[in-house]
């Protein structure tokens, strides 16, 4: 799917919108690409929704953050935000109040774990991030190589696109990203 389509349907609902919620809102659409399940082998699971919506979260943070003392405000605001999705996600599952508390802390536990992981991989070679993928991403899966393969490149478009986005423009509006057409 196009991110540009998710962009500009969300942003013609008028400017009441939190950029904030627009990024949150525009990383879990990307998360539903059938093209991640199909062509990159994540589970579609609760486990792989998860994971996607974790590894995408913090492709923009990590890149947000590079924009300045803005950028890390926002990325404040989307970590806030995807907590209480957390929050919300497990009482719609019918978690009981007294276990929601402790799910969510396990799940942000997970976040910051895997967004560690990801980090120290994206900053060695492509073999620590196929290593991190492996035990994160595909905790639950066995991917064949093309999969895998599909995942490095697409976290590498989505990686290259960020850093070509200008800090303004990655502050003022979501960026015009489309990782599917570069792969």
């Amino acid at each position: 799917m196009y991110l540009y389509y998710f962009i500009k349907k969300i942003l013609s609902k008028g400017d009441e919108f939190d950029i904030s919620e627009v990024y949150y809102k525009n990383i879990v659409d990307m998360t539903r690409d059938i093209e991640l399940y199909q062509k990159g082998g994540v589970p579609d699971s609760l486990d792989g929704r998860y994971e996607l919506i974790v590894l995408h979260s913090h492709l923009f943070i990590r890149r947000l953050i590079k924009a300045g003392q803005n950028g890390k405000i926002l990325s404040q605001k989307i970590i806030d935000i995807l907590f209480k999705d957390f929050d919300q996600s497990l009482r719609e599952l019918g978690a009981g109040d007294l276990s929601v508390g402790k799910k969510v802390k396990k799940m942000i536990e997970g976040y910051y774990g895997r967004a560690s992981a990801y980090e120290e991989a994206l900053y060695s070679d492509k073999n620590d991030l196929i290593l991190a993928l492996e035990r994160n991403l595909y905790g639950t899966v066995n991917p064949s190589k093309e999969q895998i393969k599909y995942i490095v490149n697409y976290i590498d478009n989505l990686n290259k696109q960020l850093n070509y986005t200008s800090d303004k423009k990655l502050l003022n509006k979501f960026p015009d990203i489309d990782v599917q057409k570069s792969l």
